[in-house]
């Protein structure tokens, strides 16, 4: 959350609730300038009140709500916001219940979070605070604490609200249209649950986890096609659909220490209940990792992590993305004279690469190495950072250059940039020109 509430123990009885909250504007300047784009592409306020009230330590309300004005990719953003509103009970000393809308965040990873994959993220967020891009879900939880050693929490997740994809402002090509998901699908097909045990023994946590339910990165079917031949070039019209795919995912967390390091390590597998291939919005099954480290020598902090992918049942594509390349009408008029060309299973299995573009499956195994240094001077209110992230497969870079400053209590000023950059048809190559910029933001707590 944007904000960490620390606030005074309430005596059994006391009735006061404990509130605090933020006013904060964010700016992003678009650093490719064209004329059908805004010249900012993210200008808002924010207000946001923060309720957190325990009642005689049996029960804990907590909510989150913020009203927002301005726009974002010349959309208006949604004026209020419930990012968190839930109820913690506690039956027994030993056992919780939770309900409500919760951001639930499993794993230990810094960059690359193998376990979370409760909660919906918006990957287009324009925010300084990157944790603004979490998005809560409905859930019903059940945690379990036997002293110090072993937790279980157990989640239902009842509904299905689906990730911001992070292609949304890019423009689709001529003749495409895409039917975007409701915020929330409540049918019954989309229930899910989770499983978590973590061990504590003397200076390690471990996690298992288990999920079967939705993951909650949609995908994008092709819904129908066709071709008009009446022109010099063929035209061809397709509908395409943002689609939900279930998972049934397993992985494995640590988190230690050696000396005045820290080290976290995280394994995962997913395993789609859709065959890939035959469902082009369903990724192929994946084996993923990540280790990380960090280090922090006085005022410094460097943040280092390693992250790797293996798709087992990997096959190489046959066609191009549907999008991220130039059509090539030359080849599709060559195609549609072939005997028994399937122009709908053709685009059917562009869609299908689009997808495995999105999701990092075009190559069977892929390699990622991610860098934050961090420096507090001034006594802690000039804090200058670089954030680094390289797919070594796919040559997409990410670069965060920022620095915030505290020129009192309460009041920041942050200041950076979002450089993105790829091959030709690389996932960030396709949207850099609608996500790199520079930005402000300020901000007061109260």
């Amino acid at each position: 959350m944007s904000l960490k509430m620390h606030g005074q123990d309430h005596s059994e009885g006391d009735k006061t609730p404990f509130a605090g909250g933020f006013i904060k504007t964010n700016t992003f300047y678009d650093l490719k300038r064209y004329e059908e784009k805004p010249l900012f592409s993210t200008f808002n306020a924010v207000a946001g009140i923060i309720l957190d009230k325990n009642i005689s330590g049996k029960i804990r309300g907590f909510s989150d709500m913020r009203f927002t004005y301005g726009a974002q990719f010349n959309e208006v953003i949604n004026p209020l916001v419930i990012r968190e509103a839930f109820i913690d009970y506690n039956i027994s000393p030993a056992l919780r219940l939770s309900a409500g809308q919760k951001i639930i965040k499993w794993g230990t990873a810094d960059f690359t979070n193998l376990n979370s994959k409760i909660n919906p993220v918006d990957y287009i967020t324009r925010s300084p605070d990157r944790e603004d891009a979490d998005l809560g879900n409905i859930i019903a939880s059940l945690t379990w604490r036997s002293g110090s050693f072993f937790d279980l929490e157990a989640v239902l997740i009842p509904f299905y609200r689906p990730s911001t994809l992070i292609i949304d402002p890019v423009p689709l090509p001529q003749g495409v249209e895409i039917e975007q998901l409701n915020s929330l699908m409540t049918r019954e097909k989309h229930t899910g649950y989770g499983i978590r045990a973590k061990i504590h023994p003397k200076g390690i946590d471990m996690g298992l986890t288990w999920l079967d339910g939705y993951d909650p990165m949609p995908g994008i079917k092709l819904n129908s096609a066709s071709i008009d031949m009446s022109g010099l070039i063929p035209s061809v019209s397709m509908k395409l659909k943002i689609s939900p795919y279930k998972i049934r995912c397993v992985s494995a967390d640590i988190e230690t220490t050696a000396g005045a390091f820290g080290i976290r390590g995280e394994a995962s597998w997913s395993n789609p209940y859709h065959v890939a291939g035959e469902a082009e919005y369903v990724p192929l099954e994946e084996v993923r990792w990540v280790a990380g480290s960090d280090y922090n020598p006085g005022d410094w902090k460097f943040n280092f992590e390693y992250s790797g992918k293996y798709i087992p049942g990997f096959r190489a594509l046959s066609v191009q993305p549907l999008i991220g390349s130039e059509p090539d009408y030359e080849q599709l008029a060559l195609l549609l004279q072939q005997p028994g060309f399937d122009l709908a299973e053709y685009l059917r299995l562009q869609t299908e690469a689009f997808n495995r573009l999105c999701n990092y499956q075009m190559h069977e195994v892929y390699h990622s190495l991610g860098l934050r240094i961090e420096r507090e001077m001034v006594w802690g209110r000039f804090i200058p950072s670089m954030f680094a992230m390289y797919n070594l497969t796919s040559d997409d870079l990410l670069l965060i250059p920022e620095i915030r400053f505290k020129p009192s209590d309460g009041f920041t000023i942050t200041a950076g940039a979002e450089i993105y950059s790829g091959r030709k048809g690389s996932l960030y190559r396709i949207i850099n020109d609608f996500m790199e910029s520079i930005y402000m933001g300020l901000k007061i707590n109260f």
